[in-house]
């Protein structure tokens, strides 16, 4: 499914819930998430033929597992991201909620914005 697919499954408000528990302050900058979110869905996707893949991944420090999408596949522009096939490895035990809500979150972090959403991603970035 592409992300732009996946993210239009779902309102705002049904994947804030797993937004919040992956980033602590959500609740207190819920309004710029949901300009993220909005722009996301109102934007015409770039078709792609990478996936962003979800796998185990493991953390070099703590060595500690979780699952999640390779960082450098968020490393473009929102368009083509909306274009990107997401998908999950056989394994992968996260919801469409909660995947929509993490390519949310890395899409803003990690992609390259719109002019319309750089004065929330500087509010978030300082939080």
């Amino acid at each position: 499914m592409k992300l732009k697919e996946l993210l239009q499954a779902y309102e705002f408000d049904e994947i804030f819930p797993a937004v919040a528990v992956m980033y602590p302050n959500a609740k207190r900058h819920k309004r710029d998430f949901r300009l993220a979110y909005d722009l996301l869905v109102g934007m015409r996707p770039t078709l792609s033929k990478k996936n962003i893949r979800y796998t185990l991944m493991e953390d070099p420090s703590s060595k500690s597992h979780f699952f999640g999408a390779n960082d450098q596949t968020f490393r473009t522009t929102w368009d083509v991201l909306l274009g990107m096939n997401v998908v999950r490895d056989k394994f992968v035990d996260l919801t469409d909620e909660e995947l929509a809500a993490n390519c949310l979150l890395n899409a803003i972090f990690l992609g390259k914005h719109p002019r319309d959403f750089e004065e929330s991603y500087t509010k978030l970035v300082r939080a």
